[in-house]
């Protein structure tokens, strides 16, 4: 293993300055929580959804499990809906829109408190009002949960990992696989042979568009471990074994900026001793370690982000030192290096494990924020906190460009979908994310929309769908969100290019006249979707003079077609 020794002065000052101010929130103090960050509403801020214990008598004891949603109003936190007895510790917990109707909604597993059948595993909808408590399942304690579209046909599947007892096989480390079928879930026990106490991830690392995994852990038999295993064609295939860690976390990004994904992975190894590492891709999906020689952290927890503002992904760990001291520590990233240095951060309540470290940007300024939990060692009462903590530095740093070319093809009931041109101020290419965002009309996402890792992207759809209309948003290494792309069209019946109708003039500020074949219906879409008031004159001109400036779709029908052209308002 090659480790990585760097000293601070040798790097430039820019890379060390990391300044954090706390800010006041409505959170609660969560004990062996865990935390997920994503738009639960998509007002464009960031919200917080925790899973944790309190003590809610003030006593000194924690006593209930206690989970809650926390909206961002665009300077702090504030309780938005609390998930009721429906709670779990030890576990974890994520947004994701298993329906589709572009509301976030929740999934959670871990120990309750509040149930005598202790390990417990929910579901809740987001209703546009609250949550709702859908599905109530055995769940996983010692674990974490991820979702991702394994199959690739749009809907957001998820799996747990974790132990769980089992009547008459007693406990079983497994990762269990929950398929979307759109109105439910298929479920897969063991699907793939599972971990307590670690960590895994589904990334493409080999840019195949198919989701790999990376999982660490005690393996059954209290064996730790750390796997890669292949999708080939749907079937995940072990490819190679690491350094066996327990009690660890894992995050991706593409540190070098090579275009393919990278793992950190933290923990302890078979000899219970910390160990840091950075897992770098070769390009074929096989990682190579690069050990970070560090002092010791345990019991720790790790988030990957641009965390000062150069452009390139670095890494925060919170945990625990060799003599139990809490330690939260940032690694950023040297490109003229390739390699990482460690940094303290100022500004920061130090608090270790266990508990968790998120990063996002809470006030949309383009840098990122520490979201924060765990225990103070240094207080005697020994209580663990829950804090929020805003970036301070002055850093510019500017949102991504759209892609400029979107391209889509369909080939039985697959449709292929790249896009080029993307670029940032900072961000290099090859490590952007993007947001892809699929709808059966214009600027729906009823079809598909999360974030994937390359430049292209392909959906098995049910042999119904006949058309799509699809967008894309450029994802910088601090996590900000391009505007969203031109929207680009496919159907089987659609005519982009050759077709016997156009419009002129193009752009229009007035009137615009249809040239070719009689058209008998016309629609027109702004890109967010909302369909536009417009009236087919009998010499086949359309009034736009009462439109804003910007891109729109015209869906013209003919006797033999149907042509969608994007027609621009000046």
């Amino acid at each position: 293993m090659k480790k990585i020794c760097i000293l601070l002065s040798m790097l430039p000052v820019g890379l060390m300055a990391q300044d954090y101010a706390e800010i006041q929130t409505g959170m609660k103090n969560f004990y062996y929580g865990s935390a997920a960050t994503d738009d639960m509403d998509g007002d464009g801020k960031q919200d917080v959804v925790i899973n944790g214990a309190i003590d809610s008598d003030q006593d000194g004891n924690v006593d209930t499990s206690f989970n809650e949603v926390y909206r961002n109003n665009g300077t702090s936190l504030v309780p938005y809906a609390s998930l009721g007895v429906d709670a779990t510790h030890l576990g974890d917990i994520k947004f994701m829109d298993f329906n589709n109707d572009g509301l976030l909604d929740i999934i959670s597993t871990g120990l309750s408190y509040n149930d005598v059948v202790n390990y417990k595993h929910y579901r809740f909808r987001n209703s546009g009002a609250g949550f709702i408590n859908e599905a109530v399942l055995d769940g996983k304690i010692y674990g974490s949960l991820e979702a991702f579209d394994f199959n690739n046909d749009g809907k957001v599947d998820y799996a747990i990992n974790g132990t769980q007892y089992v009547e008459g096989a007693g406990f079983l480390n497994n990762l269990d696989f929950y398929k979307n079928t759109g109105t439910d879930f298929e479920i897969f026990k063991g699907w793939q042979p599972g971990t307590q106490n670690g960590s895994f991830k589904f990334v493409d690392l080999n840019n195949d568009n198919l989701l790999d995994l990376v999982i660490l852990g005690m393996e059954q038999g209290d064996q730790p471990v750390c796997k890669v295993y292949l999708n080939q064609a749907g079937m995940l295939t072990a490819s190679q074994d690491l350094t066996a860690l327990t009690g660890g976390k894992m995050d991706f990004a593409d540190f070098n900026a090579d275009g393919y994904q990278d793992i950190v992975i933290t923990g302890q190894d078979d000899s219970y001793s910390g160990f840091l590492a950075v897992l770098m891709n070769d390009g074929t999906g096989h990682l190579n370690t690069k050990q970070i020689s560090v002092a010791e952290i345990s019991d720790s927890s790790v988030a990957t982000g641009d965390l000062n503002n150069d452009g390139y992904y670095d890494f925060i760990v919170s945990g625990n030192d060799e003599n139990n001291n809490a330690i939260v520590k940032t690694f950023l990233y040297n490109p003229s290096t390739q390699s990482f240095t460690e940094n303290i951060p100022t500004g920061l309540h130090t608090l270790g494990g266990p508990g968790f470290v998120n990063l996002f940007d809470l006030d949309n300024n383009n840098r990122l924020d520490i979201l924060l939990a765990g225990f103070d060692w240094a207080d005697p009462g020994m209580p663990s906190l829950t804090k929020m903590f805003k970036n301070t530095s002055t850093e510019i740093n500017l949102k991504p460009l759209p892609p400029s070319v979107l391209n889509v093809t369909k080939t039985g009931n697959r449709f292929n979908f790249s896009w080029s041109g993307a670029s940032d101020d900072k961000t290099p290419a090859n490590a952007l994310r993007y947001e892809i965002k699929v709808g059966s009309s214009p600027g729906a996402a009823d079809i598909a929309k999360y974030i994937v890792t390359t430049p292209s992207w392909f959906l098995d759809l049910d042999h119904s769908v006949q058309n799509v209309y699809w967008s894309i948003r450029s994802i910088d290494a601090s996590k900000v969100f391009s505007n969203a792309s031109i929207q680009g069209a496919l159907g089987t019946r659609d005519v982009i290019i050759n077709s016997k109708v156009s419009v002129y003039p193009n752009p229009a500020s007035e009137k615009v006249f249809i040239k070719g074949e009689k058209v008998s219906d016309v629609e027109m879409y702004s890109m967010d979707g909302r369909k536009q008031n417009i009236v087919l004159n009998d010499d086949q001109s359309i009034n736009v003079s009462h439109l804003t400036k910007g891109a729109y779709l015209l869906k013209l029908t003919t006797k033999n077609e149907i042509t969608t052209q994007k027609l621009m308002i000046k």
